[in-house]
């Protein structure tokens, strides 16, 4: 079943049991709750392999996929956001990730050695790298010393991610290392790091991210090209997904299955450059964006990127229904004054 599909179901089963979770959770009925949770996590998991949790807060409901930083997943969860029921964000918050300062965040307690830390425990150290756009945090923590350096910077990485959220540490967070000593310099308690870094963004006008889907990385291929061919000409790329490219490069297939197993499946599109200069890749970018609108809404497809080469340009998708996929191609093509010819990633690399 194609990604597509699973999520339409996914929809179609929460608006089943929706009134009777909105209830559970308004009468705080904890048994039934985590009996309808794990119905939706059983259709979840299948495109994900993953889950979700939900809450109540004030006067909504809140349902947050949780997606463990997996590229992958956060491309499932993005497709979930845009196929939300019409109605349901009337009373439900739905995050397509871990989002910043949750209740989950803010009443978290861990338990190390008989001693109870609470979030204001833990100190942020600071320091921005302009140049980068990005902070490189140190956490100090009187927990730490208890712990194994592995545990503590997992532990690190973990309350650093619950209080600024999954988009922010990916977008805006260079190096997270562990300190056994507090130091000189920028520093607040966990608690307030989140607000701080949006004040610092908003005044260095900083690009300002909402979705992890959308954070492009850009690499230049240093190496002289010899080739001509589709896709060993590439000179630069753009990517939403670097861990993806990365192994492709390698001819490694891992992300690609994983993906695949899940319904979708990674491909590119490419045709000929034209004219040789920085307008191809101006033409590239805008192509991509006008694909993307096409395709997304619809749960077709989503775009991750591409690459400019010395023969051919290249827009990167991530196929959420490669049937509806290759039927909107053909009618895309008969539209273009360039011919886009498709290839899967796996078809790429056994080539």
């Amino acid at each position: 079943m194609s990604i597509r599909e699973q999520v339409k179901r996914f929809w179609r089963i929460f608006m089943e049991e929706k009134v009777n979770l909105e209830n559970a959770l308004s009468e705080n009925k904890e048994q039934e709750v985590n009996e309808i949770v794990k119905i939706l996590n059983t259709y979840y998991e299948e495109c994900s392999n993953s889950s979700l949790e939900v809450a109540i807060s004030d006067d909504f409901y809140e349902l947050t996929f949780h997606t463990g930083q997996d590229k992958n997943v956060q491309l499932v969860t993005a497709l979930l956001k845009q196929f939300v029921p019409e109605g349901v964000n009337e009373k439900w918050i739905i995050n397509s990730y871990l989002p910043p300062l949750s209740d989950k965040a803010l009443n978290t307690v861990l338990r190390i050695k008989d001693q109870e830390y609470y979030p204001e425990d833990f100190r942020v150290f600071y320091d921005l790298d302009e140049a980068n756009k990005s902070f490189h945090v140190e956490l100090y923590c009187n927990a730490f010393q208890f712990l194994d350096p592995n545990k503590a910077n997992e532990i690190a990485v973990y309350m650093l991610q619950l209080f600024i959220g999954e988009c922010a540490l990916e977008a805006y967070i260079g190096t997270i290392d562990v300190i056994d000593s507090e130091r000189s310099g920028n520093a607040c308690i966990l608690p307030e790091f989140y607000e701080i870094m949006i004040d610092i963004i908003e005044e260095k006008e900083w690009p300002e991210y909402y979705d992890p889907t959308t954070i492009y990385r850009v690499y230049s291929l240093k190496d002289e090209i010899d080739s001509k061919d589709v896709r060993k000409d590439m000179k630069m790329i753009f990517t939403v997904h670097p861990i993806l490219i990365s192994e492709v490069l390698e001819g490694q297939l891992v992300t690609y299955h994983q993906f695949f197993d899940y319904g979708g499946e990674f491909g590119f599109l490419y045709y000929k450059n034209n004219a040789g200069n920085e307008a191809d890749a101006i033409y590239r970018q805008q192509l991509e964006k006008k694909l993307n609108d096409l395709l997304f809404p619809q749960g077709i497809a989503k775009s991750i990127g591409g690459a400019i080469g010395t023969t051919y340009s290249y827009i990167d998708l991530a196929i959420y229904d490669k049937e509806a996929f290759l039927k909107a191609l053909k009618k895309i093509n008969e539209k273009l004054s360039i011919e886009l010819s498709y290839q899967s990633f796996e078809e790429n690399t056994t080539v």
